[in-house]
């Protein structure tokens, strides 16, 4: 079994134990701890780049794209109208309104899985709906849909096919070459650092 692979799952089963605990808080209205186990068995949660690149290119209004990564990382390079979202401002209650906007399926991404994968189980434990994660990450993302390589000769019509949806995607997202960022204006989701209360109440 490949060594990332065991990482990942072990590091989604400690965070989702880890969950477990906020059941008895009075804002843990997210899944089940048997649903949420399910899901992640099934990988449900997962969108490919394919799926994505095709969603975005025929405008489908109910995608909205979430970098879970830094500002920093998000201002160099990142997804056409994705907004930005940082793992450590997820327990934020100012973003709970943006979760809640109707019609629309939350895609989590980061460089790889690993850090939309925490995401994810995190926003499925607040309680947020229609989360999924782009598989790979923009690693993954790069590799096939912006800088696509072309199969061998003997490979099925099937495989063209992709590659040569691929390269018209790769043209439709750069014009030619790897952009730097999105043309689309940088949007981080404004956290508004709140006074503490003499007692806790809410939160992570």
């Amino acid at each position: 079994m490949n060594k990332t692979y065991i990482i990942l799952a072990m590091i989604l089963i400690i965070l989702g134990l880890g969950m477990f605990v906020l059941e008895s808080k009075e804002q843990a209205t997210g899944l089940s701890p048997e649903e949420l186990l399910f899901d992640l068995n099934e990988n449900t949660r997962y969108i490919t780049a394919d799926e994505l690149a095709s969603r975005i290119i025929d405008g489908d209004p109910s995608v909205q794209l979430i970098d879970v990564r830094d500002p920093l990382a998000f201002r160099n390079f990142s997804l056409p109208g994705a907004k930005n979202l940082p793992l450590a401002n997820l327990c934020s209650e100012d973003v709970k309104t943006f979760f809640t906007i109707p019609g629309k399926d939350f895609i989590l991404y980061s460089n790889g899985d690993v850090e939309s994968n925490k995401a994810w189980v995190l926003s499925q434990r607040l309680g947020y709906k229609r989360l999924y994660i782009l598989k790979g990450g923009l690693n993954h993302w790069i590799a096939t849909i912006i800088k696509p390589i072309r199969p061998a000769e003997t490979e099925p019509r099937e495989v063209f096919d992709r590659y040569e949806f691929r390269l018209g995607a790769s043209q439709y997202f750069t014009g030619g070459e790897i952009a730097p960022a999105s043309n689309t204006p940088f949007e981080t989701i404004s956290i508004e650092r709140k006074k503490k209360k003499s007692a806790v109440e809410g939160g992570c």
